[in-house]
C-alpha cells in the first residue's frame, strides 16, 4: 500500500474516533437531560399534590367563612326583625298608656272638685284623706306614675261609693253658734244627713252645696232624728220614721 492510501486511512480512523467521542457525549448529555426531566416531573407532581391539598384547604375554608356570613346575616335580619317588632309593641303600649294617664287626669279632676261637697265624715277619714292628697294639682308634675295614680283613684272611687251606698252614723262635733257641741250624724250617702246632739235641742240636716256641705239647724226634728238612730243602733224596734230630705 502506497504511502497515499495509508494517509487516507489514517485520517479516515482519526474522523471516526472524533465522532464516537462526541456521539458519547451527545449521549451522556442526553441522559442527564432526561434524568433532570425525570427529576423534574417528580417534583412537579410532589408539588401538585401540596399545592392541591392547600387549594382544597381554603376552598374549604371559604365555604365555612361563606356559611357563617349567611349564618350572621340571618341572625342579623332576625334581630332587626324582632327589633323592630318590639319597638312596634312599645309604641302601641306607650300610646295605650298615653290614653291611660289622659283619663286619669280627667277622673282625678272630677274627683278633686267634688271632694269639697263630699260628707265632712267622709272627707276626715285619715284613709280617704290620704288619697285625697295624693292627687296631684297639676297631673304634668308628679312624682307619681300612671299606674300608682290609677290604683289611687280606684281605692278612693271604691270608698266613695262604699259610703254613698249605705246609711252611717257617726259621732262629730259642730258649730252651734259660738260652741262645739257633740252629736250624732246619720248620713244617707253622699246626698243627705240628720244630727242631734244628746239633749235634743241641737237638731237640723245637713246636704252638698255649691259653697261645699252645709248644715242647717231645724231642732223640730230632733225627736224624728233620735228615732231613726235608735232604730239604726236597734235600740228600738224597726219602725217608719218621716225625716226630711233635700231632693236636688
Amino acid at each position: 500500500m502506497t504511502p497515499a492510501v495509508l494517509l487516507a486511512f489514517c485520517c479516515i480512523g482519526h474522523a471516526a474516533d472524533h465522532s464516537v467521542a462526541d456521539t458519547r457525549e451527545t449521549l451522556a448529555k442526553w441522559v442527564e437531560a432526561r434524568q433532570m426531566i425525570s427529576r423534574l416531573k417528580a417534583e412537579w407532581q410532589e408539588d401538585k399534590e401540596t399545592l392541591n391539598s392547600t387549594i382544597s384547604l381554603f376552598e374549604g375554608q371559604r365555604e365555612r367563612l361563606q356559611d357563617k356570613l349567611k349564618q350572621v346575616g340571618g341572625a342579623n335580619d332576625q334581630v332587626k326583625k324582632e327589633t323592630t317588632e318590639n319597638q312596634a309593641e312599645l309604641d302601641r303600649q306607650m300610646a295605650a298608656l298615653k290614653k291611660v294617664e289622659t283619663l286619669v287626669a280627667g277622673f282625678e279632676a272630677k274627683l278633686k272638685g267634688q271632694t269639697k261637697n263630699y260628707p265632712p265624715s267622709l272627707v276626715g277619714d285619715a284613709t280617704v284623706a290620704d288619697f285625697i292628697d295624693r292627687i296631684p294639682e297639676d297631673p304634668k308634675d308628679t312624682k307619681l306614675s300612671v299606674i300608682e295614680r290609677f290604683q289611687n283613684l280606684i281605692v278612693l272611687i271604691k270608698a266613695v261609693q262604699e259610703f254613698n251606698s249605705e246609711l252611717h252614723l257617726r259621732k262629730e262635733t259642730l258649730q252651734n253658734g259660738e260652741q262645739e257641741v257633740p252629736v250624732k250624724t246619720l248620713y244617707l250617702g253622699l246626698g243627705q244627713a240628720w244630727f242631734v246632739d244628746d239633749s235634743g235641742g241641737f237638731a237640723g240636716t245637713g246636704g252638698p252645696s255649691p259653697e261645699g256641705w252645709k248644715w242647717k239647724p231645724e231642732a223640730k226634728i230632733a225627736p224624728q232624728i233620735q228615732q231613726a238612730i235608735a232604730v239604726y243602733e236597734k235600740s228600738q224596734p224597726a219602725a217608719y220614721v218621716a225625716l226630711p230630705v233635700e231632693v236636688k
